[in-house]
C-alpha cells in the first residue's frame, strides 16, 4: 500500500500538474488550439514541459546534490524554502514566456495560478508546513471547473474524477506521514484560491 501511495505521489507531483492541465485543456476544448498544426502543438507541449517541469526539477535536484536539502522528500518545512524559491523563479519565467507568446490565455491562467499557489504556500511554509501536492490538486479542480463552464460539452464526469483524484492524492500524503490533515486541507484551499485569483485577473 505504501508503494502505491508513493507511486501516486510521484505521478501527481506538483511540477507535473501544469503539463497534465495543458493536456486536459486541449482534450476539453481543442478549438482553443484550432490555429495550430500538430508540429506547433508539440512545440507548445514541449514549452510547458521544459519550463514547468524539467527546469524546476533539475534545479531542485542540484539543490539536493549541493546539500541544501537532506533528501528530495524534504520532510522538514525549512528544507523546502530553497526549492520553493528556485521553482518559483522558473514559474515566473514560464508565465512571462507564455504571456508574450500569443498562445491561448487559458495557458497563462494555469501558469499564473500555479505560481500564486507556489508562493502562497512558500509564505505559509515559513510558519507551518503545507502540502504542495494538495495545492496543485486544488488548482486542478478550479481550472477543470472553469473549463466546464466555458466549454459547451458536458464534462461533469471529468470534474468529479479530478475531485476524486485530489482526494486520493491528499490521502496518500497523509498515509505516507508526509503531511497531516490540516496541512493537506490548507493546501487544497490555497490551490483553489490561487487559481481563482488567476482567473479573476484575466
Amino acid at each position: 500500500m505504501k508503494t502505491l501511495a508513493n507511486i501516486i505521489s510521484v505521478l501527481f507531483h506538483p511540477l507535473a500538474l501544469p503539463t497534465y492541465a495543458f493536456v486536459m485543456i486541449y482534450f476539453m476544448n481543442p478549438l482553443l488550439f484550432a490555429n495550430y498544426n500538430e508540429k506547433q502543438l508539440s512545440q507548445i507541449f514541449l514549452m510547458v514541459v521544459i519550463n514547468t517541469f524539467i527546469f524546476p526539477a533539475f534545479s531542485i535536484f542540484l539543490v539536493w546534490k549541493l546539500g541544501f536539502v537532506k533528501s528530495l522528500a524534504m520532510d522538514d518545512a525549512k528544507e523546502r524554502l530553497d526549492p520553493f524559491i528556485v521553482s518559483g523563479v522558473f514559474y515566473i519565467w514560464a508565465y512571462v514566456v507564455f504571456r508574450k507568446s500569443g498562445l491561448p490565455q487559458i495557458l497563462d491562467v494555469v501558469i499564473l495560478g500555479a505560481t500564486i499557489t507556489l508562493f502562497a504556500i512558500f509564505m505559509i511554509n515559513l510558519f507551518r508546513k503545507v502540502s504542495l501536492h494538495a495545492g496543485g490538486m486544488g488548482s486542478m479542480i478550479i481550472i477543470t471547473l472553469a473549463m466546464c463552464m466555458i466549454t459547451g460539452a458536458n464534462f461533469n464526469l471529468l470534474l468529479f474524477g479530478i475531485v476524486l483524484l485530489a482526494g486520493i492524492v491528499g490521502t496518500c500524503r497523509i498515509f505516507l506521514n508526509a503531511h497531516d490533515t490540516y496541512e493537506v486541507f490548507t493546501g487544497y484551499l490555497i490551490g483553489m484560491v490561487g487559481m481563482m485569483v488567476a482567473i479573476e485577473f484575466y
